[in-house]
């Protein structure tokens, strides 16, 4: 619809900026509630950007790996072409599931290396991803990627200057339907922050939210770059897995608990065995 935007003078895409506005955002409406947690506004920054960062890699890396056939034939072209190597492979294309993997993969060795619980951040880090994911979604839509399937007027809405989708063809405007959907999560999860059980139970409460979402909406979705395996798509098929990781992560959780005090228990006692032994 509008692949372009003209700013200070030159033609960016549209994609790109509305992405990066939505990690500024995002960051903006962490900041702005980490005094209602108790929570240091510089180590928030730390943990946001590094975590966006590997939230970019995770979603390039994914959005790749059902082009790996076709990459290895043509990977010659990385220095014949150098050019046209990017304009394939490198200068668009994500993945939010491999974004969601390697943002928190980045985010928990920040935490590690500062020195900070990640999970105490999660009541204003988690809210900012469905924040993220909306602006993104939009620009989603705004450069033709993402698309849904054909459907007549009024359902479907033709593209006449999309950039990575079909032109004149009226598609279902998934894309508008998700941002939607991640507006209506991030306004729940800014009422579920100060009502958590537990700062855990925040990146829980978001997959339970999202992940039946994108589950459902790969169902209308047309662009078959996104990989299908058997019956279901890439991201249909990791939204069962991480449904089934934030089902199973109170019961593992109390099971590795138990399991270090045995652990520690059973330390503890050979300690004192040895020291009476020697006394």
């Amino acid at each position: 619809m509008l692949p372009y935007l003209s700013l200070f003078g030159r033609l960016m895409p549209t994609y790109g900026v509305l992405g990066m506005a939505g990690l500024g955002f995002g960051l903006l409406a962490a900041l702005l509630r980490c005094k209602r947690f108790g929570l240091s506004r510089d180590d928030c920054a730390y943990l946001y950007i590094l975590g966006a960062v590997g939230a970019l890699v995770g979603a390039k890396l994914l959005y790749l790996l059902p082009l790996l056939p076709r990459l290895a034939v043509e990977l010659p072209l990385l220095w014949e072409e150098p050019g046209e190597f990017y304009a394939r492979y490198l200068s668009g294309g994500m993945v939010f599931y491999g974004g969601f993997f390697g943002g928190v993969a980045a985010a928990w060795g920040a935490a590690k290396y500062l020195r900070l619980r990640l999970s105490d951040f999660f009541p204003v880090l988690v809210p900012a991803l469905p924040l993220v994911h909306a602006v993104g979604r939009v620009g989603c839509f705004c450069a033709g990627c993402c698309y849904g399937r054909a459907a007549p007027p009024p359902w479907g809405i033709a593209f006449t200057h999309a950039i990575a989708g079909p032109n004149g063809v009226p598609l279902l405007p998934v894309q508008l339907w998700e941002a939607g959907a991640e507006l209506v999560i991030f306004a729940f999860l800014l009422w579920y922050a100060g009502r958590a059980a537990g700062p855990g139970q925040m990146l829980r409460a978001y997959v339970f939210c999202y992940a039946p979402v994108r589950f459902v909406l790969e169902w209308f979705r047309g662009d078959p770059a996104r990989g299908m395996y058997g019956p279901l798509s890439t991201s249909q098929w990791l939204s069962l897995v991480v449904l089934a990781l934030a089902l199973a992560w109170p019961v593992a959780g109390r099971k590795l608990k138990k399991y270090v005090r045995e652990r520690v228990s059973q330390q503890k006692g050979n300690r004192d065995k040895s020291d009476s032994a020697h006394s």
